[in-house]
């Protein structure tokens, strides 16, 4: 069975957006869809939805380099050929992380459903088929931050993360009044952006080693893998997500022991292939993973969780966009979660429905079938 064609297909939809380090974000985002078909016209269905300020990459710019580059290198291979299509995708181009994880993902799809399984299935098999979830909360006054706590608590989440970075005292003194108000049961996971100095970070380690954060994420600028492993010296586990740019960036985290754990975003690391391999090498390096899908809809929120599935390298509570997805695309089908577990999807492929009309105004890239 062949690859037939490749349709792309760009949406506008409403998005709860946080304030980071990055600075204020926005409430409509422009969101990427595609699908790639089999000769005998089963569809898969893969999201991209991009973060400009964090890979570079925007919904127009990647139709077009999906149209023109990626979708003429994958007609007419076979569709359970993935790692071909994934050495394919990045001998026509590199980098394009966004668009290549769309597109691997709806593959995933596609196979999932000519082989009635579900992606999990085709990724290893699901260790899990509860995912917890974590809710995440912007840089606001602590009083603002508190209410939108108490809001996901009263859904089930337990785990939160908390935008930092702008202003270390305030970032101080936010986590030390979550940690004295609320229950001991609430994790707590800071995420600076890349937002501090080094001299920043230890001052805000220093003060809340007592706080039992889960985590702290990228304080410190993408390449500096030293510094971050100094941090790790202060008995906090230090993540990376903007360190973390595809396997390579991986093993040399791993090999300078610079993380203890991997933020996991398939539209960095170019979909759910490539980032299975990442997670491989977590888990011979001891390094936890934790499945992050920024301001996507239920389509890119399953791939993720079908990965997370596959893994005991996943400990923590996944985030899915703010607290639970809050992205919806009307006409397709969401994620059902319960009591701060979000469910695997059981249905084939990534297991979401799509609506039919999406791609009408996309015609789709089509050529000659080996």
């Amino acid at each position: 069975m062949h690859i037939r064609s490749v349709a792309v297909a760009i949406t506008e939809l409403a998005n709860q957006t946080l304030k980071t380090s990055y600075g204020s974000n926005v409430s409509i985002r422009r969101h990427i869809f595609v699908a790639v078909t089999a000769e005998d016209g089963t569809v898969g269905y893969g999201e991209g939805s991009p973060l400009p300020h964090f890979s570079g990459e925007r919904a127009e710019e990647m139709k077009s380099v999906i149209e023109a580059v990626f979708a003429p290198a994958l007609i007419g291979l076979e569709v359970f050929e993935t790692e071909r299509a994934q050495l394919a995708l990045e001998k026509a181009l590199p980098h394009h992380h966004a668009s290549k994880a769309a597109l691997m993902n709806a593959l995933v799809d596609l196979q999932g459903k000519l082989a009635g399984l579900p992606a999990a299935a085709l990724l290893g098999g699901a260790v899990s088929k509860r995912i917890p979830v974590g809710g995440a909360v912007g840089i606001e006054d602590r009083d603002a931050v508190a209410a939108r706590v108490r809001e996901l608590w009263a859904q089930g989440i337990r785990t939160f993360k908390f935008k930092i970075g702008g202003d270390v005292g305030r970032d101080i003194d936010v986590i030390r009044m979550l940690r004295g108000e609320f229950p001991e049961s609430l994790e707590i996971r800071a995420d600076a952006n890349a937002g501090f100095t080094f001299p920043e970070a230890q001052q805000f380690l220093r003060a809340v080693g007592d706080c039992r954060l889960q985590y702290l994420e990228q304080p410190l600028k993408p390449n500096d893998r030293k510094g971050l492993a100094r941090l790790r010296e202060f008995g906090t586990r230090i993540a990376a997500d903007e360190s973390l740019f595809g396997l390579e960036d991986a093993f040399e985290l791993a090999a300078k022991r610079a993380v203890d754990v991997f933020i996991v975003k398939l539209i960095k690391l170019g979909g759910l292939h490539q980032a299975r391999k990442v997670v491989a090498l977590a888990e011979a390096a001891g390094i936890a993973c934790v499945a992050v899908s920024p301001y996507e809809t239920a389509l890119g929120v399953a791939a993720n969780l079908h990965l997370a599935a596959t893994s005991t390298a996943f400990p923590f509570a996944a985030e899915l966009g703010v607290g639970v997805s809050s992205v919806a695309l009307e006409g397709s089908d969401g994620i059902v979660v319960e009591d701060g577990f979000a469910l695997l999807p059981e249905g084939k492929g990534l297991g979401i429905g799509m609506p039919a009309a999406l791609f009408d105004a996309a015609p789709p890239q089509r050529g000659a079938v080996a």
